[in-house]
């Protein structure tokens, strides 16, 4: 999966507009992500995380099973990034049978991860996974010291002097995939011109996932207006419904979430308004089935099963065992998007009551007809420039 330097150096070009993250889908100073059932206020502070072991799958014909380690900004079942790596890390372990995992919840703080990491090191973990941008440095700090782990990081692409080595990758997600197909589907089911925008922080990723939606949209309509908003945390459900019922007064007739959980304060605020909704990061069909449309998610299970894989047989990291910075020939980087399956557009909710411009059988043809062109390699969502 090691990409090509020509297609790194493309890639990289329009990462790089992304600038400098606090975060990757979660990293904030404020709570922990909320639960997805009753949420519930939390002051963010952590004390001695303790890492909770998974049910343990009996051991395999390979020998001694993998011990693999998930450090989560969130919680679980967030409904959205967090829950998305959790999903992907139990699926694979199940399916793979020979895998013992922990997962360690509500990390953000450097005080709490760089202990953490060099802990499940320490204890010889072959494999671990820092799902969020806020482990890129610790994992920066720690690899040499421990080169027969193996790390994964997410979005060190993005982050100045980050390298990948041989016990070092990198995994992003494309921001695009992940907002285009909300666009499409909004500019089709809105019943009026104005489509209010919900979000976390006002983080440059966040914004060029809202510009992607804009864009998708007005591909379809462009007589559309749109109103935004910002919750100021990615975990803050009453802040997101308080700015979503701003947008619904100011005359918003539909609702997308950027994502995660803060879309379940907006989702509740569009219920009680009777106004659709669209979702990135995680459904909020249990949320407001009435109003839910659709969402983007995304899919960890294979790629994980690859890393597995290449842990066992000697191949993950750089291909030649060098450290290799951003933009160098070996930067061992593994995109996430629609055309590998790691961004999946979820079907449109036909339990859905609210009124849309048109049914719910036509929404879906049309995510169709987007998600089949770009797998078929007939059309590449554009990044926001």
């Amino acid at each position: 999966m090691t990409q090509r330097s020509s297609f790194l150096f493309k890639l990289f070009a329009l990462l790089t507009l992304f600038g400098l993250l606090a975060a990757a889908c979660g990293n904030d100073d404020d709570a922990g992500v909320q639960p997805a059932a009753e949420p519930a206020a939390d002051d963010g502070q952590q004390t001695e995380p303790e890492p909770e072991e998974e049910p343990e799958p009996a051991a395999g014909e390979n020998g001694d099973a993998l011990r693999v380690a998930l450090l989560l900004p969130g919680v679980r079942n967030d409904n959205s990034f967090s829950q998305a790596a959790y999903e992907g890390l139990r699926d694979a372990a199940a399916e793979d049978g020979n895998v013992q995992t922990q997962v360690l919840e509500e990390i953000i703080d450097p005080t709490d991860s760089l202990p953490a990491l060099r802990d499940f090191a320490g204890q010889g973990f072959d494999l671990i996974l820092g799902h969020g941008i806020e482990y890129v440095d610790p994992i920066q700090q720690l690899y040499a010291d421990f080169p027969d782990v193996a790390f994964a990081m997410t979005g060190g692409i993005l982050v100045p002097g980050s390298v990948t080595s041989s016990n070092v990758v990198d995994w992003l997600y494309n921001v695009q995939d992940m907002a285009y197909p909300n666009g499409v589907l909004a500019a089709q089911a809105v019943i009026g011109d104005t489509i209010g925008i919900v979000g976390g922080p006002e983080f440059d990723f966040v914004k060029t996932m809202h510009q992607s939606f804009r864009d998708a949209a007005l591909s379809e309509n462009p007589d559309l207006n749109f109103l935004e908003g910002f919750a100021g945390s990615f975990v803050d459900v009453q802040a997101a419904a308080e700015v979503t019922q701003q947008l619904i007064d100011q005359g918003a007739n539909f609702i997308y979430c950027s994502g995660d959980g803060i879309c379940i304060g907006a989702a509740q605020t569009a219920s009680a308004a009777g106004i659709p909704i669209s979702v990135g990061f995680g459904s909020q069909e249990q949320t407001a089935p009435d109003v839910y449309l659709a969402a983007t998610v995304i899919r960890m299970k294979d790629l994980y099963l690859d890393f597995f894989d290449q842990v066992r047989n000697g191949t993950f990291g750089t291909p030649d065992g060098e450290v290799h910075a951003v933009g160098e020939e070996g930067y061992t980087f593994y995109p996430g998007g629609i055309f590998n399956d790691q961004v999946e557009v979820l079907p449109v909710n036909t339990a859905a009551t609210v009124d849309t411009a048109v049914g719910l059988d036509e929404l879906q043809a049309a995510l169709d007809e987007l998600v089949d062109s770009i797998q078929a390699g007939e059309f590449s969502i554009p990044f926001p420039g």
